[in-house]
């Protein structure tokens, strides 16, 4: 009864390991794996949500890298030469913008279109007073590396220090608090992209160069087991700024004549042909997210159904073997109550 009972009020045939030894190992493997499914799940969610957000961007920009192509193709006929100057203004005005959502666009801190997703950062080894945390926040890396330089400049009690892109010649000068002794203090570099954690000995910190590293795809995993079939890699380092694509920064200058213009429509074209192939991968690696998310979902699902074949009672099997157990305790106790008066009559005749 006591057995029964704790079936039917837990709903589950095994609830100890001495109930189905066999079978409650096996549960709780498929439980486990169950739990890897559910958070690989959720995984490819956020990925699917993650690359959409980036190719939502991307269809911005070229939508933009478009209009510079049909402006170009304006400023290369005769007919327009006078007007080159209005049609540069607007075409410096939307690089401006593609660089804007190119920096601007992140998911959960992670930066998506400047080309600085996964990429890490270090600061020369031995350099006392910093600790080994320093964090991409979008600092760009243009091909294998993009190289800083963090300079010491403290003059009086506090601490201040100034961090220079020896690439593109921009600089941040920041003042810094001294923490305690075994604590550290993090301080951003925010028009860097840079975010620097700084400990006890920060005032003895000397200059060292800082170097950040391009990322590589990045991995997802949306599987429950630790191997390549489990994990999606998607490719997020692209750099979509305008120099990213060509577009500026280059030997093409404004265009402001008619051969300017001529050249914006053949570097438009292959900005064009670069935007349109990444949105392509990212699609397909969108469908492939939500194929690979379908299949979890009916994993999780067999999986579940699994535990319940192994753990779940039959509440109609217990509940019939509950009733008869009472039964038989409730005329087992009639029973030995009569057998206990049938010997109290015996012991009447002796009156």
């Amino acid at each position: 009864m006591n057995q029964s009972l704790e079936r039917l009020s837990s709903g589950f045939r095994v609830n100890n390991a001495s109930d189905d030894a066999a079978g409650f190992a096996i549960a709780s493997k498929l439980d486990a794996q169950t739990q890897r499914l559910k958070a690989a799940s959720m995984n490819a969610t956020q990925a699917q949500a993650m690359v959409k957000m980036a190719e939502a961007g991307i269809n911005e920009i070229q939508n933009m890298v478009t209009r510079i192509q049909t402006l170009a193709t304006q400023g290369a006929s005769a007919n327009n030469s006078q007007e080159l100057g209005k049609l540069d203004a607007e075409r410096a005005k939307l690089e401006g913008a593609i660089d804007k959502i190119s920096a601007s666009t992140n998911y959960n801190g992670v930066s998506l279109l400047n080309g600085s997703a996964g990429a890490t950062a270090s600061v020369g080894a031995g350099a006392t007073g910093v600790s080994a945390t320093v964090t991409v926040q979008g600092a760009p890396a243009t091909g294998a590396s993009h190289a800083y330089t963090l300079e010491n400049v403290t003059t009086g009690a506090s601490n201040a220090f100034i961090l220079k892109d020896t690439v593109a010649g921009t600089q941040q000068a920041v003042t810094v608090a001294t923490p305690a002794v075994g604590n550290t203090t993090t301080v951003s570099f925010g028009s860097m992209g840079l975010s620097i954690d700084f400990d006890a000995n920060i005032a003895t910190f000397t200059a060292q160069a800082v170097t950040v590293t391009a990322g590589a795809a990045q991995d997802f995993q949306v599987g429950a087991d630790n191997n390549v079939n489990n994990v999606v890699q998607v490719s997020l380092d692209k750099d979509y700024s305008a120099s990213g694509l060509g577009l500026s920064g280059s030997a093409l200058g404004a265009m402001d004549t008619v051969a300017e213009a001529k050249a914006y429509i053949d570097t438009a074209k292959t900005a064009l042909n670069t935007l349109i192939s990444n949105r392509a991968d990212l699609g397909a690696t969108q469908n492939q997210l939500g194929f690979i998310n379908a299949n979890l979902a009916t994993s999780i699902e067999q999986a579940t159904a699994s535990v319940s074949s192994i753990k779940d009672a039959d509440m109609a099997a217990e509940m019939a073997q509950f009733t008869k157990n009472q039964i038989l305790v409730q005329a087992g106790t009639s029973m030995l109550a009569q057998a206990n008066q049938a010997a109290q009559n015996v012991l009447s005749l002796f009156r």
